[in-house]
């Protein structure tokens, strides 16, 4: 599994490079330069998940083109070790977007000291929940109908987490103010439930990459069929 792992950060290298880095720091600089106290919010909450969900996208992409999945159900791996793989991965790109989000409201902070600390951990760990969600929802889309399916699953939820902040600024920011006054309990219903739903995920992704190699190596050929005739 550890080579599956080299596989995946080797093709996101390939894919991203350097010139993506560089491109992400810049938006990230101009969010907090822009929007000040604000800029945080809107990289934890939209460019962070975005970013982690459209590498998850772009391995799928390209395991599609390069006809991956046929060639590593040939090696000597179980097909939950190769979707496990992938969980592995999309959990170190969560990790990874914690910290990112972690650094910058840090920053946002210490720049733009609107609230205490709490909050702005707070925001990261937000943010770690909603990449996990994100993930949760695009993988089994990805082995249940394509990268196609996966795409248009990570479209809707930045849809649905876009007219949810809209929603939460018309009504004065109502889900903010039960999060504030619930905080306890809404960190710890929130981050299990999350858990919980990629663990189910992870469950059904590996059912569905089970059901589809299953049938494909178990559907007659045509000149199987021909034989039979």
């Amino acid at each position: 599994m550890k080579g599956l792992l080299t596989k995946d950060f080797l093709t996101v290298k390939k894919k991203y490079g350097i010139a993506r880095l560089i491109m992400d720091l810049a938006i990230i600089a101009a969010l907090m330069i822009i929007l000040e106290g604000a800029g945080s919010i809107y990289i934890s909450f939209l460019l962070v998940p975005l970013e982690i969900a459209s590498m998850i996208i772009t391995l799928a992409n390209s395991d599609e083109q390069w006809k991956w999945s046929k060639y590593a159900v040939a090696l000597p791996l179980s097909k939950k070790q190769i979707v496990t793989s992938r969980y592995a991965f999309a959990g170190i790109g969560a990790v990874i977007g914690l910290c990112v989000a972690l650094v910058v409201n840090t920053i946002s902070y210490f720049c733009f000291p609107a609230y205490r600390y709490g909050f702005y951990l707070f925001l990261s760990v937000a943010s770690f929940c909603i990449v996990l969600l994100f993930l949760a929802f695009i993988l089994p889309s990805n082995y249940w109908m394509g990268v196609n399916a996966g795409f248009a699953v990570m479209f809707i939820l930045i849809i649905l987490l876009v007219v949810l902040g809209i929603w939460s600024k018309v009504t004065d920011n109502a889900i903010m103010g039960f999060i504030v006054e619930h905080f306890d309990l809404s960190m710890a219903i929130g981050f299990i439930g999350v858990l919980v739903l990629f663990a189910i995920s992870y469950i059904l992704s590996v059912a569905l990459f089970k059901k589809k190699y299953c049938l494909l190596y178990t559907s007659p050929s045509p000149r199987d069929m021909r034989r039979s005739r």
